[in-house]
């Protein structure tokens, strides 16, 4: 055996991706890590002789020094879900039922909550290029929900 570290991919179903992404975030860490450790342990429980596990990768600056603030799942309101998605079912037809166990989609949903509830508030006062760029952002959004979907059959 080589003492590099290979890579290899395995296929999920979507909850058992789900459970280990929410694992990963939970321990602040890349879901790759926690796959391999889930893998190290499981070998080990079955007797299999294994080599010191790959030694951990800093990643980028930026990423070490500061933590990325994210608001609680909590505060994106179900509700607030509810209307976006009767409004533009289409465009939120990937969006995963339960956010909260991916904090990039919980903040992107109640950022277009409360972009959506601003420009209801204005009425026909309405900036149109506040109209137009939340139409643009959406779609752009969606583009990545599908890409998502694809890539996690």
């Amino acid at each position: 055996m080589s003492a590099a570290p290979k890579r290899v991919a395995i296929s999920l179903a979507p909850g058992e991706r789900d459970a280990l992404v929410q694992l990963a975030h939970e321990a602040g860490e890349a879901v790759a890590t926690v796959a391999g450790r889930l893998v190290r342990a499981a070998l080990a429980d079955h007797g299999a002789q294994l080599d010191t596990p790959p030694a951990r990768r800093a990643g980028p600056p930026r990423a070490r020094s500061a933590k990325r603030c994210t608001a609680p799942a909590a505060d994106v309101p179900a509700d607030g879900i509810d209307a976006l998605r009767a409004r533009y079912p289409r465009e939120l037809r990937h969006l995963p039922a339960d956010v909260d166990g991916d904090a990039y989609l919980a903040e992107q949903t109640a950022a277009f909550i409360a972009w959506r509830a601003r420009l209801d508030a204005a009425g026909t006062d309405a900036d149109p290029r506040e109209v137009l760029a939340f139409g643009y952002e959406l779609d752009s959004f969606a583009a990545r929900l599908q890409d998502r979907a694809r890539r996690s059959r």
